[in-house]
């Protein structure tokens, strides 16, 4: 897909994102560029939405950042659910260990689906 001559408002949101995540690690564009080996001016395009991007650029983004692809497009400030995910997401090791013997310890555990008698697959 070519670029565009207005920022599509997904793709300005998600450059909004990683150019956010970029800076957070005092990251520069060329810096990304190195890692990711994306021109610094396509770079600089997806930050600022003129471009849509692919799973497959997405993915390298992600990885030059030390994140999953996931990361990179939760929106915190728009839902809580992802607000905490990203706060999980910047656990130590330890932390998250001790996390989800938590969850674990205060989960009930689902009970297995039992097969129901009398009615039979062919």
């Amino acid at each position: 897909m070519g670029r565009r001559h207005e920022p599509d408002p997904f793709a300005l949101k998600l450059g909004h994102r990683i150019r956010d995540l970029r800076l957070a690690q005092g990251m520069s564009l060329e810096h990304l560029r190195r890692k990711t080996g994306i021109v610094a001016s396509h770079l600089s395009l997806i930050e600022r939405g003129y471009v849509a991007i692919n799973v497959g650029t997405l993915d390298r983004i992600a990885r030059a950042l030390g994140l999953t692809p996931m990361f990179l497009v939760l929106f915190p400030e728009e839902s809580e659910l992802e607000a905490v995910v990203e706060q999980i997401g910047s656990m130590s090791a330890e932390e998250l260990a001790q996390l989800r013997e938590q969850v674990s310890a205060s989960s009930p555990r689902p009970e297995k689906p039992r097969p129901s008698r009398g009615t039979r697959r062919t």
